[in-house]
């Protein structure tokens, strides 16, 4: 999925194996779990994050993201 926001937020719903993948060129984005539960993974991070509804990730500068819902999701990606 490619997507391209003019916009500095954006909220997606995903199904369960649903993946987006990010490339991070904002000095800060911020990835918030609303509802439902992520796995998120960033290129130069040796940690895999599971998100919970309410819980929000931060990925390292000039980074790849991949977002994937374990279970329905909405996620909000927000550049700060």
């Amino acid at each position: 999925m490619n997507l391209m926001s003019k916009t500095p937020r954006l909220e997606l719903l995903l199904h369960p194996r649903e993946m987006l993948k990010l490339d991070n060129n904002h000095p800060r984005m911020a990835i918030e779990c609303r509802q439902g539960v992520l796995w998120v993974t960033s290129s130069g991070d040796l940690d895999d994050h599971v998100l919970s509804a309410g819980q929000r990730f931060i990925p390292g500068r000039k980074s790849k993201v991949i977002i994937e819902a374990i279970q329905d999701a909405c996620v909000d990606i927000e550049e700060q």
